[in-house]
């Protein structure tokens, strides 16, 4: 006896919903958002033509798990929000450090104002009436005091400045962490070209915060046509994953950020290097990979790498940034590959 039309309209319903859900679903520290929709929809079938539910075993298959189905969309909405919560959170508290940080250096700065204010005011005073010897010496005290509060008011304003900058990498790699599946490159496991992107805007801000400056290498793997021509393209993943595993290797800070840029190029950031350490650390790596011997069923290969690497001027946008990386990549291959060439200055802005 077939369901009444009213009960197909509800499955129907039913099974829209589920699908609708893992659509939208966000991105999860354990599970990515494409996971989530092909479960949903896997329990969007098991509702409306009775397939095997997620996880049946074999038990479900032609009968309808509602309460297995009830179960896994409880648990999913609980560790979305729960994960919402802490993300909601780390805003807040990032949020209320910027104002309670920008409070304190008001009042500190409107305490230091009043007393050069003051120390101004008897200067004036002793103009009138006191003698030349009176007078040089309250104008050197005056100037005395005058840099020791902008001293002072630099100082807070710096450590402020790291306290947020330091809460906003926290954020930075909660939220990483959070869409680290949907951002990671299914061959060389680094992140991906999105990631990248995304990655250079905030690496751009937060140099922007701190002294230390910032460093963009692309690397390239020379003559990697060859490799695919001569060898098989299975060849040409196992050089991109030794590859991908030397810079790992190589860039293990806490800040450095590698991702396959695109075909056989990856790109690396680093935070708080000179231009000395940021040239070792590519040398290090065109040594290292330079030593590697890639096998590959009974082969061995050989590669090597050029780099161009740049390091942030202040005040320089990504995309700029990026560009004279690339024009020293360039300048790497065409002065013979297999070397590390480091950029020039940035060019001045238009005023």
């Amino acid at each position: 006896m077939k369901p009444d039309a009213s009960l197909d309209d509800v499955l129907d319903a039913l099974a829209a919903v589920l699908r609708d859900y893992g659509r939208f679903a966000f991105d999860l520290s354990r599970q990515d958002a494409r996971r989530t929709a092909a479960l949903f929809d896997q329990w969007s079938q098991h509702v409306v033509a009775g397939v095997e539910a997620p996880g049946g075993a074999g038990k479900t298959a032609g009968k309808r798990d509602y309460p297995g189905l009830r179960r896994a969309f409880r648990q999913h909405r609980e560790a979305e929000q729960s994960e919402m919560t802490q993300v909601q959170d780390s805003l807040r508290e990032v949020v209320w450090a910027f104002v309670g940080g920008l409070n304190r250096l008001v009042s500190e700065d409107a305490a230091d104002d009043a007393k050069v204010t003051a120390t101004l005011s008897q200067l004036a005073f002793k103009l009138g009436k006191s003698s030349p010897v009176e007078i040089r010496s309250v104008a050197l005290e005056a100037v005395a005091q005058v840099q020791a509060v902008f001293e002072a008011r630099r100082a807070r304003q710096q450590t402020q400045m790291q306290s947020l900058a330091e809460k906003l990498d926290a954020l930075g790699s909660q939220l990483e962490t959070a869409r680290r599946d949907s951002t990671t490159d299914a061959l060389t496991q680094l992140y991906n070209r999105r990631a990248f992107d995304e990655q250079l805007v905030r690496t751009v801000e937060l140099a922007g915060l701190r002294t230390g400056g910032a460093a963009l290498l692309l690397v390239d793997i020379d003559h990697f046509k060859k490799v695919n021509d001569g060898h098989g393209h299975p060849a040409g993943d196992a050089v991109l994953v030794a590859v991908a595993q030397a810079c790992v290797r190589v860039f293990k800070g806490k800040g450095d950020f590698v991702a396959r840029y695109g075909g056989e190029e990856l790109a690396v950031l680093l935070r708080e290097v000179d231009e000395a350490q940021m040239t070792a650390l590519a040398e290090k790596l065109r040594g290292q990979v330079e030593a590697l011997e890639v096998r590959h069923q009974e082969k061995r290969l050989k590669v090597t790498i050029s780099i161009g690497a740049a390091r942030w001027a202040r005040g320089e946008s990504g995309a700029a940034w990026l560009e004279r990386a690339d024009k020293a990549l360039y300048a790497a291959k065409h002065q013979g590959r297999n070397r590390v060439t480091v950029a020039g200055a940035a060019l001045p802005r238009a005023a």
